[in-house]
């Protein structure tokens, strides 16, 4: 049977620290819109107390789960037992999400991940932390998940931004961080969400007047015909 409670508990806090991997959801407000998720891995959870966790978030090829959290702020963290006993955690709460520079960002980074991302090189992979307020917390049985052994992390997205120049990363967030996949912006540092959305307004309001303009020339040469027959 599945349960619910208002904050972790100290075993969950023991339990989650433990989890080698987890998966955010999030999705776009209203009925239409994809919905996101996204496994995370490189030990980037931190448990701030039993109503607040804090996610170090990395450079990657899209940007849904920040795009939806600045449109709504809505978000899921999943876990699941991989070895031991079976358990499931669902954390459901609200984001915000802050860029490096900015003073909640250095905060939050210097006391919870810094020993192991100051590095300049590593550091080159980091795009924002998340701050999740948590307002309920599931768990159920995870029977069905199966055994798995952890081996190691994945060094490969880290290794792919260390080689990167400034200006390639800046044109690389430009082309991939920009927007989500359904048009909602991410406004992160060096992105143009306005514009883009702009052309996307602009180019839908194109497709739009498509038919009606079509219809009026269809129209407009129907009636040029009809005089020229009566005309002979």
């Amino acid at each position: 049977m599945g349960s619910f409670r208002d904050a972790l508990t100290e075993s969950d806090k023991e339990w989650i620290s433990k989890q080698k991997v987890y998966f955010v959801a999030t999705s776009p407000q209203g009925s239409d819109g994809h919905v996101n998720t996204s496994p995370k891995g490189y030990d980037s959870l931190r448990i701030l107390n039993s109503n607040r966790i804090v996610l170090l978030d990395g450079r990657g090829s899209g940007c849904e789960t920040i795009s939806h959290l600045r449109e709504n702020g809505r978000i899921t963290i999943m876990l699941c037992a991989f070895e031991g006993a079976p358990r499931i955690m669902r954390l459901f709460g609200q984001g915000v999400v802050y860029e490096p520079g900015q003073p909640k960002f250095d905060g939050l980074f210097e006391e919870h991940f810094a020993s192991e991302w100051r590095d300049p090189d590593r550091f080159k992979f980091v795009r924002s932390i998340i701050d999740v307020e948590l307002e309920l917390v599931g768990q159920s049985c995870g029977f069905a998940v199966p055994f798995m052994d952890y081996k190691d992390e994945r060094i490969t997205l880290v290794n792919h931004h260390r080689g990167k120049t400034d200006e390639a990363r800046a044109r690389s967030r430009s082309k991939d961080n920009t927007v989500s996949i359904d048009g909602i912006p991410s406004f992160l540092e060096g992105t143009d969400s306005g514009l883009v959305q702009a052309k996307r307004r602009a180019s839908s309001a194109m497709h739009a007047m498509v038919p009606w303009v079509g219809g009026a020339a269809l129209g407009a040469a129907l009636a040029v015909a009809a005089v020229r027959s009566g005309l002979k």
